[in-house]
């Protein structure tokens, strides 16, 4: 399920901004950008993360700003810039490269500045993980409202599903009436032909008729439908059991259709596999 949860902190000195972004995912996948501030808090912080999180592709970020300067200040290192400058001399000769560009070039190489641990001493433990919890629990709640919006919609989608079923219901009877009357139909030439087996035409006949009755297909996918809504109503989260059903849906719907022979039902089924693909898709997105 996305979801999204921010939280700030400011004072004189700084600002920290936490924020967390999931994404739907069979598995949970944890992706961190600290700071070096907090970098040692990492493992503690995917720990809340874990303990809170079930299951999603999550980028979870930390941004420290600090104010009027504060650590930003570095001391240069004067051993090192000497020992740049030197080997940077031994190679380059001062009529290609004068005493003002030699030093420029010094102080681009790294670690020639040293800052201080300050910004460090700054972060508040305490502080940054009560609005790593914060962000949590806003990212909790857009989660619950998009959840809420996948329940509606699913059983929506469950409900037109019952609906196209009870139309099928209701045409069952043209259905076999049709079928009882190319059946007396063939009776009649049969018993006009002298060559007619009875024993082999009634076999075949019931055959016929135990082929093509849909009564308990029909049966089975409403109880289906009503596990599906019971289970759609439990508070704790069922995705994977509502994805079983769905497939149990899905059988039911296809015999239905491969037994009917009447272009009106096949019609139905037809939208009710359309609405039973959207549950598929949402159910993905289920824990």
């Amino acid at each position: 399920m996305t979801g999204y949860g921010h939280a700030k902190f400011e004072n004189d000195q700084m600002s920290i901004d936490v924020e967390i972004k999931s994404l739907n995912s069979k598995f949970l996948d944890i992706s961190t950008k600290l700071p070096k501030e907090v970098a040692a808090f990492e493992n503690e912080i995917k720990k809340i993360l874990t303990d809170k999180i079930i299951r999603g592709k999550v980028n979870f970020n930390i941004d420290i700003a600090l104010k009027n300067g504060i650590g930003s200040a570095g001391i240069l290192n004067q051993s090192l810039f000497e020992h740049y400058k030197k080997q940077l001399r031994s190679v380059v000769p001062a009529t290609e490269l004068s005493e003002k560009d030699l030093i420029k070039e010094v102080l681009r190489q790294p670690d020639i500045f040293e800052y201080s641990d300050t910004s460090n001493d700054l972060v508040d433990k305490d502080q940054l993980f009560t609005l790593i919890h914060q962000a949590l629990v806003e990212c909790e709640k857009f989660r619950l409202q998009e959840g809420q919006a996948a329940e509606a919609a699913l059983g929506t989608f469950a409900k037109k599903i019952d609906e196209k079923l009870t139309l099928i219901k209701a045409k069952d009877p043209e259905r076999i009436t049709a079928i009882k009357d190319r059946i007396n139909e063939s009776l009649s030439e049969l018993a006009a032909s002298d060559k007619s087996d009875p024993n082999r035409f009634e076999q075949e006949l019931i055959y016929y008729i135990e082929k093509l009755d849909i009564a308990e297909e029909i049966i089975r996918l409403q109880n289906h439908i009503s596990y599906f809504h019971e289970t759609l109503a439990v508070k704790e989260s069922q995705g994977k059991k509502l994805g079983f059903i769905s497939q149990e849906m899905g059988r039911e719907i296809n015999t239905i259709g491969s037994k009917a022979n009447n272009s009106d039902i096949q019609k139905l089924v037809v939208d009710m596999k359309d609405e039973l693909e959207k549950i598929k898709e949402q159910v993905l997105n289920v824990v």
